[in-house]
């Protein structure tokens, strides 16, 4: 049931994913970014992109094919309807071998980016491995408003789908027979499959329409309860066993 409120959500992210931007600028200077989970490093200059590893980065394999897409302007890329064309001035993206640990790699871009990075996204061929890499940090509050934002909207308007996906998410946090005793748990487990939550005490705190709420204080070892207000703001809840489909209702005013 989560299928499709969560392929849309995911599609939103991968959508943010595919515009990342690496660039070099107008001064031909250096720019370079990392990441430390997958211990992967892009630097640009021009239309000249590296990507290096350190040397215990496990993410992908040397020898094969990647690709490191980047962008100056993340904001055109949220608005695009599809991957956007190479041509595009914001926008560019190219093939590269994918280095050793302690290497790096280089290659050509479909053209230089006029301004400096914002950020920059590598992806392995098999898929494997992929990083989105910031090159500073009000980009990335950026892009993770926007995918908050469009979350939001998007469980907003299909509550019911949306609390059916997460009480089914959640039941993926279930061990011996029991939800977990900590609300963050059990947060991250819904997070995981693409859906906007937050933990609150009562009913009394979901005043957010689009977020899905843990309502901790109505939650049991057996038991969870969730609720989301609608675009119309209305309350919807959903209370789910360790087991089954949850129970949906909605609150009256």
């Amino acid at each position: 049931m989560r299928s499709r409120l969560a392929a849309s959500v995911v599609a939103l992210s991968l959508v943010a994913v595919l515009i990342a931007a690496c660039g070099g600028n107008d001064s031909g200077s250096k720019k370079s970014a990392s990441d430390k989970t997958s211990g992967l490093t892009v630097s640009v200059s021009d239309d000249t992109v590296s990507l290096a590893r350190t040397a215990k980065s496990t993410s992908g394999t040397a020898g094969t094919s990647g690709t490191v897409s980047c962008t100056d302007d993340y904001s055109k890329l949220v608005k695009a309807s599809t991957v956007p064309a190479p041509t595009q001035p914001w926008y560019a993206t190219t093939y590269i071998t994918w280095p050793a640990t302690g290497k790096s790699t280089s290659a050509t871009l479909s053209h230089s980016l006029k301004g400096d990075p914002q950020l920059c996204v590598v992806q392995s061929g098999d898929q494997g491995a992929s990083a989105v890499i910031y090159f500073d940090a009000k980009t990335k509050a950026g892009v993770e408003k926007v995918q908050t934002d469009g979350a939001k909207t998007q469980q907003a308007g299909q509550a019911t789908q949306a609390l059916q996906s997460a009480a089914q998410a959640a039941i993926g946090a279930v061990s011996n027979k029991a939800f977990p005793t900590s609300g963050d748990t059990i947060v991250a487990a819904i997070t995981s499959s693409g859906l906007y939550v937050k933990p609150v005490a009562s009913e009394s705190d979901v005043t957010e329409a689009g977020t899905i709420y843990v309502i901790t204080g109505k939650s049991t070892k057996s038991s969870l309860e969730l609720a989301l207000k609608d675009n119309k703001g209305t309350i919807h809840t959903a209370t789910e066993g360790v087991k089954g489909s949850p129970k949906l209702a909605t609150v009256k005013n």
